[in-house]
């Protein structure tokens, strides 16, 4: 008797351990999709600038806040993202970075002046803040068994390279299109990513403290040192412009 329990509890241990795995595949692909996305679309946007350009007519001036807004965005909210991440959770934080990031996309590409164009891509840094440290909370969380997680984390690292890779690549081929479609392109890669998340359960949320002022101080301080190096390139660093922006 007692044997044929321990075969069945080591029986149950397996199928258990086999369901684990199977729901951690989508955990997986979802969050190797995101974080590819949003290394592709840090790149992608250099080759196009002179088209975007032509398009709006716009100088080099306004130009550089359409790269530097995206990185500005996403340096800035990234000191807060993982707090963020713990007090809603991992799950539910990477679903809401990358549905902001999804929408900015498309804002971007329907955008129809230089202006709304460089506030999509602030939004898009912002979505992209959300979802780097919300993604390896998840893959914590799919992957409990320190040896699967080391493997799930190096993809998600590979993942990143190759994006980021492709940015120049993906970007120069398809402004040959329009350059609109590289913000189009994220939607379908985020929309796959977003149904397969549904597969993933609900993340646990953990209270941990969160400084709003802090937040607010390096969001203005790292915007006012942007500003400042930006317009160095039209002024003088003595200049109004420059000192008072």
């Amino acid at each position: 008797m007692s044997g044929t329990s321990h075969v069945s509890s080591r029986g149950a241990a397996g199928e258990l351990s086999a369901q684990h795995a199977t729901g951690s595949r989508p955990a997986l692909t979802a969050v190797l999709l995101g974080f590819f996305t949003i290394m592709l679309d840090a790149l992608i946007v250099n080759v196009a600038l002179p088209s975007i350009g032509r398009g709006f007519g716009g100088g080099m001036h306004g130009l550089q806040w359409v790269v530097d807004g995206y990185t500005l965005a996403f340096a800035a909210f990234l000191l807060s993202a993982g707090a963020i991440s713990d007090r809603i959770g991992a799950r539910q934080a990477f679903g809401g970075g990358l549905a902001l990031f999804l929408l900015a996309s498309a804002a971007c590409g329907l955008a129809p002046d230089l202006g709304v164009l460089v506030a999509a891509r602030l939004a898009q840094g912002a979505g992209a803040a959300m979802i780097l440290p919300s993604s390896l909370a998840l893959l914590r969380e799919a992957f409990p068994d320190s040896a699967p997680r080391a493997r799930a984390i190096a993809l998600w690292g590979v993942s990143g390279s190759v994006g980021s890779a492709a940015g120049p690549v993906a970007g120069g081929l398809l402004t040959q299109i329009d350059w609109r479609m590289i913000f189009f392109v994220n939607l379908p890669v985020g929309a796959v990513a977003l149904l397969l998340l549904l597969r993933v359960g609900r993340s646990p949320r953990r209270p941990v403290p969160f400084d709003w002022v802090g937040q607010v101080a390096a969001v203005s301080g790292m915007g006012a040192l942007t500003y400042a190096a930006i317009e160095a390139g039209d002024d003088d660093l003595d200049g109004v412009n420059v000192l008072l922006p």
